[in-house]
Formats: C-alpha cells, sequence, structure tokens
C-alpha cells in the first residue's frame, strides 16, 4: 500500500498546539492540489462529514477525510465546550477553505451535541470523543444509517465492548462501513516488518514483547472556579472513567501489532505481572502510572506486556522472538540465523504521519466501492472496526488483570468477530 505524498505529518494529539500556521503550510505545499483533487474525485457524490469531539486528533481526522476526497464536506461539529468547537472551526475554514461547510447553526455544543449532530443529515460520523462516549455514539450512528471512523479505543469496560460489538453487527446488517483508527495498519515500515514475519521470517513466532515507557498524559490546567465535572471532561485522558487507562487507551495500538503477528490465535489466560504503580502524584490523574500483564495464548505464544507513564520515560520495547531469529517492531528490523539483517524502508522526515492519512484514505473508498477488505466472516464493511474491537478486548483483560479480577476472552469477543 502507499501513502499520498500530500498526507502530512499529524501526531495523535498534536494538532491544536500546532497552531493556526500548520494548515496554511499544507496549503502551500500543494497537498490539496485543486488540479489533482478534482482528477480523483470526478463523477463523485458529496459526502457531507461530521465531527464529534473537537480535539487535536478529531480536527486531524475532519481534515484527513477533506483531503482523501474532493467531494468530502466538513458539515457538522460537535463537543461539549464551545472553545474546543470554536478552535477546531477556525482550524478547518483556514485548511478546507469551501469545503468546511459548518455553519453557526451546525456547531452543536453541550451534553446533547453528539446526538443533535448524529440527526443533522450528515453522511458520516467521526468519533473522536472520549473513549466511554464511543460505543453509545456507534450505536445512535449505525442507527441513523450513518458510516463511521471510529478513533481509539473501542471502549473502557467490556459491557461498553458488548455494546461496540452490537453496534458493528448492525452496521453489517445495514452494509454500512465502521472503520478504525488504528494507524499502524497503514504504517509502511510496520507493514513491511509485520509481513515479512508472517511470512517465516523469525520461524515459528514463540514470543511477544510490547513495553511502552512514556512521558505523562496532557493535563489542562483549568481556572480555580471550573467545576469537578468540567475537569473531568477536559482531561479525560487521565481518567479511568473517561478513557479507560493508559494501557486501554494508549496501549490498543501496541496490542493490536501483537494480535496482527498472531492471526486468530486467542488468549486463554492474562496474569498480572507485580503490583499496580499509584498514579504520578501532583498530576490530577486516577490513572495507575504502570500495568505489567502476561498474556498466554492458545498456540503457545506468551505476551508481555506493560505501559508505564511518567516525568521519567524510559522509552519503548516491542519485539518478536522466533524458533530461528527475532525482529524489532518499532526499529523495523529482522535478525534471521544464517541470513544478512534486514531493514525496513524508514519513512523520510515528515511521512510518519502518512498513516494516519492512508488509514482515512481506504475508509473513504471502501464507503465509495461499497467493498473492502474481506475475512474469512466475509465481515468487508466492519472488518477495520472488528480488528478494533479485538485489540480492545485484549486491553481490557490486560487491565482487568492487573487490578485483580478476571474475564474470559469469549465473554468480550465472540469467534464472529475475529480480524
Amino acid at each position: 500500500m502507499s501513502t499520498p505524498p500530500r498526507a502530512s505529518a499529524l501526531s495523535r494529539r498534536s494538532l491544536l498546539a500546532a497552531g493556526a500556521s500548520l494548515p496554511a503550510a499544507w496549503l502551500a505545499s500543494g497537498w490539496m492540489s485543486e488540479e489533482g483533487l478534482a482528477a480523483e474525485g470526478a463523477g463523485r457524490g458529496t459526502l457531507r462529514v461530521g465531527l464529534i469531539g473537537c480535539g487535536g486528533r478529531g480536527t486531524g481526522a475532519a481534515m484527513q477525510a477533506a483531503i482523501a476526497d474532493p467531494a468530502v464536506r466538513v458539515v457538522a461539529l460537535a463537543d461539549l465546550f464551545d472553545d474546543q468547537v470554536a478552535s477546531s472551526a477556525g482550524l478547518l475554514a483556514q485548511a478546507l477553505g469551501d469545503r468546511f461547510e459548518a455553519s453557526r447553526e451546525r456547531r452543536y455544543v453541550g451534553p446533547g451535541a453528539d446526538l443533535d449532530l448524529i440527526g443533522s443529515g450528515v453522511d458520516v460520523v467521526i468519533l473522536a470523543g472520549p473513549p466511554s462516549t464511543r460505543p453509545a455514539h456507534l450505536e445512535a450512528a449505525v442507527a441513523a444509517g450513518l458510516h463511521v471512523w471510529c478513533e481509539t479505543p473501542a471502549a473502557i469496560d467490556p459491557a461498553g465492548l458488548s455494546r461496540f460489538a452490537a453496534g458493528l453487527e448492525a452496521a453489517e446488517s445495514k452494509g454500512l462501513v465502521v472503520a478504525s483508527g488504528l494507524c499502524s495498519r497503514f504504517s509502511l515500515p510496520t507493514v513491511s516488518t509485520i509481513e515479512r514475519v508472517l511470512d517465516g521470517a523469525v520461524g515459528t513466532i514463540r514470543s511477544i514483547a510490547l513495553h511502552h515507557d512514556g512521558g505523562l498524559p496532557w493535563w489542562k490546567p483549568l481556572s480555580a472556579t471550573a467545576s469537578c465535572e468540567e475537569i473531568l471532561e477536559r482531561n479525560w485522558i487521565s481518567s479511568r472513567c473517561r478513557s479507560g487507562g493508559s494501557f486501554v487507551e494508549h496501549h490498543v495500538h501496541a496490542l493490536d501489532r501483537g494480535l496482527w503477528l498472531l492471526g486468530d490465535d486467542e488468549p486463554v489466560a492474562v496474569e498480572r505481572v507485580g503490583a499496580l504503580e499509584a498514579p504520578a502524584a501532583d498530576h490530577g490523574s486516577d490513572v495507575p502510572s504502570a500495568v505489567r500483564v502476561r498474556y498466554h495464548f492458545a498456540s503457545g505464544v506468551i505476551l508481555d506486556a506493560s505501559c508505564r507513564r511518567s516525568a521519567t520515560p524510559r522509552g519503548s520495547v516491542e519485539s518478536v522472538v522466533g524458533s530461528r531469529g527475532r525482529a524489532d517492531l518499532l526499529a523495523g528490523t529482522i535478525e534471521e540465523s544464517g541470513q544478512a539483517p534486514w531493514q525496513a524502508d524508514r519513512c523520510q522526515p515528515g511521512e510518519a504521519g502518512g498513516m494516519y492519512q492512508a488509514g482515512i484514505d481506504a475508509f473513504l473508498r471502501t464507503i465509495r466501492s461499497g467493498a473492502g477488505e474481506v475475512d474469512r466472516t466475509s465481515s468487508a464493511t466492519t472488518l477495520s472496526g472488528r480488528r478494533l474491537l479485538r485489540a480492545t478486548g485484549l486491553a481490557l483483560m490486560g487491565r482487568m488483570a492487573a487490578e485483580g479480577r478476571s474475564i474470559a476472552w469469549r465473554g468480550l469477543v465472540s469467534p464472529s468477530q475475529r480480524a
């Protein structure tokens, strides 16, 4: 698969912090070439896109949708907070020009803003609110007959995951496309490394290690008069009841890479490794600073996973050990017995964020064509959504084990929901 040359390097949450100069830079670079987009979009009907959750990732996804398809119009915005909607509208208007059509009457604010947007006549909705909201948003969007782009993770608890699974079943019955923000599925170095491992480069996989040790999640200081509810909602990433915790919210991408390597293999057990670490002091978070678990799979593969976030990050490790070699997923390298070391082609400066654009490109192509990737359950329209369901389920199993609770895989993800 190829990354469009117009795709920009957007990190998950850096877009708003980059300020108003970023969209202007995109336009100046030719990523929004009218001639190129017109040629690509000839004969296509308009797709009206609405955005729920006007933070950096949501705003970036809306921009990428317009970049991906010249017949896309961003026509509605929704968020709990007016300043979030206003900031997103400013960036989108500057970047997209007449492809941004969300008039003030179609900028919804407050507790009912999400449902107002879903009922506003859009064709596609981007779900970028806190993870706790995604099962209900998917359910409402599918009931309204909308295609859905859903950011990660799918849910924060087993009840939410069951609701999300039901939403996917309903989407399939209606022929709706549900895709997810599991962006490493479109990262060229990652794809080439994992495909080589799946082709047998390291032999039979014995173990996988997925360890993230990064900095603290963002925290937005608010005035002394801000209510507890506003503090929680504006800093949802640091709240278990909104984000599900870092192991679920952040590590879901790494766990998806593990499942990708293991195909349809199922976890049969998960155990806690060490104790939960208390939240970082003075950060306002109730999320444990570290979760460490070990998964056992039916094939005998052991997957060790941990996610730690602190003021003293130590770096991350993602490795695969096989019967005749090993792979480093982050470096994109493979060492195979008796063979010269192999390395994936690396992204050039500015290209790493192309995976975000490529994912949304594929989503819109699937909507247009009515046919996407098909797994053996023929889940063409929701395959990407089902991958998110499985990765979120694995993350929930791990977090619950770390908390001293357990749940069976079959209690989270049914056999028909493999990816």
